[in-house]
């Protein structure tokens, strides 16, 4: 046990080496007071570090009552030293607190930093040097972060400069990440105190050592100023209740501001009067490691999450035997032949290599180096997937159930458990077969957090058209736990939550007439019956007062879905029909005026909604499809009609077998005959054929058709209606562009009864010519020419010819 005094512990956020020497420190000391860099209104929820069910990655989430979507997270990795700290001195009862600002103060500067950033409409990326930030914002629920904007220089780059060194992570790796259990506390207070002193006014650095050194002005040098004020005053607090010996643990560059003789408290009260604040809730959250890398836009992340992890807690010296047999096991997981020769060459190399670069250990640039010519034989593909897989790595932290949370979030975990469903970071396809209640049970958690805007699951398409089958992918990330938050206003449970959000959408007057259908649509997927009676009075309300018959259009499909779901999942649905059936009505009545006069682009966007509408019908009563078609029946007898129009009427009536190939062959060469431009006349054809070639496979004679009006156009003609032709046949799928080819080549191969007979050419037009595996018929002036070469391959051959 050492003395009375103060140890001040500038470390590196989430550094092993900072970690391991931290607890060497603490041991060394036997403090009866620590202080660790952090919130300093999380004190309450400190106990938790030390619980049996607590195993980080985890982060601290802070976030505004009543505005949740404000939040920030101070993550913690096993690795971090601010942890390491936090729970040597819980699990022996030391006295433990945060010292930085609280959350209060965090977040109302970062809505300052947000209204300035609004003003100037100008801005920043934040800094990707390691440590920048130790606070990642949760402002966007997709968890970028959110930097102060400002100029800064990294001053770890400038020590490993002066060090020789051109790569800052590689010196503060060699020097401090691999040092063995030595202190080195106070040569990091020096230097950064000599860093501080070039930095145009002292403390107002950023985060960790290897955060940047920042030239600021306004609110980010005050906020800074504040910070290490705060910091100095619960270092002061802590003396006065009779704290011995303090262990401080900040990050590096704060370490000159909290040693040595402390500025008079009256300043730094000074500092700190008048400083704004909102109101705050606060949490622990499961975390990942790959929300700790840089890529993430974490200010104070790491490259390495994977290996830093694997360097705090390697048993022994053989940290790169260890971390090489572990990416050889990931790679044979993928099949790859990697045996333990391999292993130990690649071991070997990475040895010699930190050798020859005078390095004292090994570190990441030489095994993931070995790893690419050994392991991966030079693929870089293979070398990205060890990055993404194990040097990163998706490790997903727990806290336990009975840690504080927002009621919500409680009742997703406790839902997710009895359906046993996890919460893991990694990609997962689930498939459900919604006749099972369990399945159908999971479905509607599913879709009620995608109501909520908590997209835990994406939805994904099935094989097959049964409509007992849903599939998902379902990837957990702890950003989500934010979006959790923000949607805790709307109830305690995800079923009320959902359903109070469900009320909220359907009567919002921003909410277009098709937006409320989807939300009838979602509540009958989520099964949420109480929404139900709300959302189709909303529906029935914005319909009736909407006369736009593409509104009504782009609404119906919903709802015809909405009916039909509502059978297959049990959900009664019955109340949909009449408003159904209404919207059907008046879109028939409405579409005789809508087609008229229209535009290419207006035109092709209601020919997108003709076919969701026809689609739609099917799913109807019979009597309503028959109504539907009767008035498309109508329609494509005017003449005055778009040709995407025209066509597609065509196409939709042939597919019901109400026209049957003869007449749409006959409407095909009405349409290709009249003295419209080759333009127009493209557009009919796209009109009929676009989405799937199958009418044309089983149809020689409107192959036919076709084939005679494009050997008819002249060059310029086919230049101009070319690259709609193209855009139309490459829309079909892959299996009837075969088939296609194979009737062409077989009608080439006919003679006479080929396409283009109908013009009197020979056989081989545009469309067949050319065809895969197509045998051109020659003209007599060619065959008299190449029979000399035909019968001397004949007597070469010993063939016989007829």
């Amino acid at each position: 046990m050492t003395d009375e005094g103060t140890w001040v512990l500038g470390v590196r956020h989430h550094g092993p080496g900072s970690a391991r020497a931290v607890l060497a420190e603490l041991e060394r000391v036997q403090p009866d007071a620590v202080l660790v860099e952090g919130p300093a209104d999380a004190d309450p929820l400190l106990p938790w570090v030390t619980h049996a069910g607590m195993q980080p990655p985890v982060a601290l989430l802070a976030h505004v009552v009543g505005d949740a979507d404000r939040s920030s997270f101070w993550p913690f990795a096993v690795f971090s030293p601010e942890w390491q700290a936090l729970t040597w001195a819980v699990s022996r009862g030391v006295t433990v607190r945060f010292m930085d600002l609280p959350s209060t103060a965090v977040l109302a500067h970062r809505r300052r930093v947000e209204e300035d950033l609004a003003a100037e409409g100008d801005g920043e990326e934040g800094s990707s040097a390691p440590g920048a930030e130790d606070v990642m914002s949760g402002a966007s629920v997709r968890g970028a972060a959110l930097d102060v904007v400002l100029e800064r220089t990294d001053p770890i780059a400038l020590l490993a400069r002066a060090a020789g060194y051109d790569d800052a992570e590689r010196w503060w790796d060699d020097v401090v990440e691999h040092r063995g259990k030595g202190g080195g506390f106070e040569a990091i207070t020096e230097a950064m105190a000599v860093l501080r002193e070039d930095d145009d006014g002292g403390a107002h650095g950023g985060d960790g050592a290897g955060g940047a050194a920042r030239r600021r002005t306004g609110a980010a040098r005050q906020h800074e100023e504040r910070r290490e004020a705060h910091m100095r005053q619960v270092l002061r607090a802590v003396r006065k209740a009779g704290a011995r010996r303090v262990v401080v643990v900040c990050g590096a560059w704060h370490a000159p501001a909290l040693t040595g003789v402390l500025p008079p408290a009256t300043r730094d009260a000074a500092v700190l009067r008048g400083m704004p604040k909102v109101r705050t809730a606060l949490t622990w959250v499961p975390w990942t490691h790959s929300r700790l890398a840089f890529a993430s836009g974490y200010g104070a992340g790491v490259e390495s999450p994977g290996w830093y992890h694997h360097l705090f807690t390697c048993p022994d010296d053989r940290v790169v035997t260890r971390w090489l047999a572990r990416v050889s096991a990931r790679l044979r997981e993928r099949d790859l032949p990697i045996s333990s020769a391999h292993v130990i060459e690649a071991v070997r190399l990475a040895e010699t290599v930190a050798t020859m670069r005078g390095r004292p250990l090994a570190g990441l640039g030489e095994v993931t180096d070995a790893t690419r010519a050994v392991l991966c034989q030079g693929d870089e593909t293979l070398v990205e997937l060890v990055t993404r897989e194990v040097v990163v790595g998706e490790r997903l932290g727990v806290v336990p159930d009975e840690a504080p949370s927002t009621p919500l979030d409680a009742d997703l975990r406790a839902t997710a458990r009895r359906l046993r469903l996890a919460l893991e970071p990694a990609p997962r396809d689930l498939v459900l077969d919604l006749r099972k209640d369990t399945d159908r049970a999971r479905s509607h958690l599913l879709h009620r957090l995608l109501l909520l805007e908590v997209p835990w699951g994406a939805p994904q398409p099935v094989d097959g058209t049964g409509t007992f089958k849903e599939a998902w992918t379902l990837e957990w990330d702890p950003v989500l736990s934010v979006a959790l938050a923000v949607a805790s206003p709307w109830g305690t449970t995800v079923e009320v939550a959902a359903t109070a959000r469900a009320s909220d959408l359907a009567l919002d007057p921003g909410t277009p007439l098709a937006g409320i259908a989807g939300v009838l649509d979602r509540c009958l997927l989520a099964d949420l019956p109480a929404a139900v009676p709300g959302v189709l009075d909303a529906l029935r309300d914005r319909a009736a007062l909407d006369s736009d018959v593409e509104h009504l259009m782009e609404a119906l499909p919903a709802l015809a879905r909405a009916v039909r779901y509502g059978d297959v999942r049990g959900t009664d649905a019955s109340a949909l029909a009449e408003v159904t059936e209404s919207l059907l009505a008046r879109v028939r009545a409405g579409l005789p005026a809508a087609v008229t006069g229209l535009g290419d682009d207006a035109a092709a966007a209601l020919r997108q909604r003709l076919d969701e509408v026809d689609r739609a019908t099917t799913l109807m009563p019979a009597t309503s499809r028959e109504r539907w078609l009767a008035s498309l029946t109508e329609l494509a007898r005017r003449e005055d009609l778009h040709g995407l129009l025209a066509g597609r009427l065509v196409r939709l009536l042939h597919d019901a077998r109400l026209l049957d190939d003869d007449t749409v062959a006959r409407r095909l060469s009405q349409a290709l005959s009249v003295g419209t431009t080759p333009a127009d006349k493209a557009a009919w054809v796209d009109g009929l054929l676009a989405g799937t070639g199958t009418v044309l496979v089983h149809d020689d004679g409107l192959v036919t058709v076709l084939d005679g009006w494009l050997r008819r156009l002249v060059e310029d003609e086919f230049t101009t209606v070319l690259p709609l032709l193209r855009r139309t046949f490459g829309t079909f799928a892959a299996t009837d562009k075969r088939a296609l080819g194979t009737l062409l080549a077989r009608l080439v191969r006919a003679g006479a009864g080929g396409p283009g007979a109908a013009s009197g050419a020979s056989s081989g037009g545009r469309l067949g010519g050319g065809g895969a595996g197509a045998d051109v018929e020659w003209g007599p002036a060619d065959r008299a020419r190449a029979e000399p070469v035909v019968a001397a391959v004949a007597r070469l051959l010993g063939v016989e010819r007829g």
